[in-house]
């Protein structure tokens, strides 16, 4: 894999458009809280493959969304077909599904010193399946000093 640092701090859009190119998917993004506390709200902060920029809009509380789910839970979170899966309802619990018209999705959590700390998220448009394999992928190394599993 060829670097992506870049200069001092780690490039983690470079990584994102590298893994989500890899990985065979439309959209990937990156989900952070805002500091470091247990209460901080969580934003989309890193996207590529994106429609437009209104994840950077999307505001979500601990707990809440997609990545807030997945950062509380610590689980992988597979939809393979949206439609299926989430109701309308449902959907308006995840933003980032109406903001990128994602209809498959894999959202992993983002590990750092024994903590999830953010959530990526890897996503298909136009009823495209998820790529074979997609439950298995792994970020270890890919993303700085983030890993898909505890230390």
């Amino acid at each position: 894999m060829n670097s992506v640092v870049a200069t001092g701090y780690f490039n983690y859009q470079a990584a994102l458009e590298e893994i989500r190119e890899e990985e065979q998917f439309d959209f990937a993004a990156i989900a952070l809280p805002e500091d470091d506390s247990h209460s901080a709200v969580i934003k989309w902060r890193h996207a590529s493959g994106n429609l437009n920029n209104r994840y950077q809009l999307i505001v979500l509380r601990p707990g809440k969304g997609l990545a807030g789910l997945v950062i509380r839970t610590g689980s992988r979170m597979i939809i393979d077909d949206v439609n299926t899966v989430l109701s309308p309802n449902d959907k308006l619990s995840y933003p980032i599904v109406l903001s990128e018209s994602l209809t498959a999705m894999v959202a992993i959590p983002l590990w750092h010193d024994n903590r999830v700390y953010g959530a990526l998220l890897l996503g298909q448009r136009n009823g495209r399946p998820l790529p074979e394999g997609s439950d298995e992928i792994r970020i270890n190394h890919r993303l700085g000093s983030f890993r898909d599993e505890i230390n």
